[in-house]
């Protein structure tokens, strides 16, 4: 098994934690590749994912996201390894580095996490998360009008709207005031955002939903879709956001035997800061 290694220089301690992860790598004789280049994400990291059987995602829960959606177009799964705050995404921590052998013995299994195809016009991009579509750098109120297959579903004014997966219910969505759905799960999560409603409630939408997001425009306030937060595509007058399960899907790398709502308790719950 040979293994990708993409480290964040940009986290806290990266170039230490990369060091840590290849000497256990090296101790373990297991062959591995990192990228050359030091941004994230780094100019050479499909050279990797193209040469590699896994990937190990070392960061927080951004850097997981991203590597796990590029490692998606290549068929490979990802071990993400906190080294950043929350880690929600994560398989391990930096002070679980030994259970690296797992790779070797195949003591793991691999959960294939839903994606969501986003679509502006003639710009496609991919969600593990979440797309949110709302206003530019003024907090403005959007008006937003949704339908699923061509039906037309609500008409929102709010701050935005969040169409998330299941493993994007637990991010933005939460916030937000969206449930907690399970992972395991395959449906499409809408979530307003402040909505301007005492009644306005999140939608539950089956795996096959077609969402189709209509902002309104006001020429002085343009309208953008963010996607997993790293990635904001304007919305040009007139057009729409088409929202829709993507064909391919996420692996990652599970490990230890503790289940979705463990840690739910573990890194939520029990959070202070």
């Amino acid at each position: 098994m040979k293994v990708a290694v993409i480290p964040n220089y940009q986290t806290e301690d990266g170039a230490v934690a990369l060091e840590r992860v290849c000497a256990a790598l090296k101790t373990l004789s297991v062959p591995f590749c990192t990228p050359k280049d030091t941004a994230f994400p780094p100019v050479d990291m499909d050279d990797c994912l193209a040469a590699c059987d896994a990937v190990i995602a070392l960061g927080g829960d951004g850097t997981i996201i991203h590597c796990a959606k590029r490692a998606a177009a290549f068929g490979k799964p990802v071990l993400g390894i906190n080294s950043g705050r929350l880690g929600f995404m994560a398989g391990l921590e930096m002070n679980e580095l030994d259970q690296l052998e797992r790779l070797l013995t195949g003591e793991y299994i691999v959960e294939h996490r839903m994606l969501l195809d986003v679509t502006v016009g003639q710009v496609h991009s991919r969600a593990l998360n979440e797309a949110v579509v709302s206003r530019g750098a003024l907090s403005r109120m959007v008006e937003i009008g949704v339908a699923n297959n061509g039906a037309p579903v609500m008409a929102y004014q709010a701050d935005g709207v969040i169409v998330a997966t299941p493993t994007g219910s637990t991010a933005y969505s939460l916030s937000a005031g969206g449930p907690v759905v399970d992972p395991e799960l395959e449906c499409l999560l809408l979530t307003p955002i402040c909505p301007h409603s005492l009644y306005t409630r999140p939608y539950l939408f089956q795996k096959d939903a077609q969402l189709t997001l209509t902002p309104g425009h006001r020429k002085d306030v343009p309208v953008f879709v963010t996607v997993d937060g790293e990635e904001a595509i304007p919305v040009p007058e007139g057009g729409t956001v088409q929202v829709a399960r993507s064909e391919a899907t996420a692996a990652l790398i599970r490990m230890k035997p503790i289940s979705f709502y463990e840690t739910l308790g573990q890194k939520l719950m029990n959070r202070r800061v």
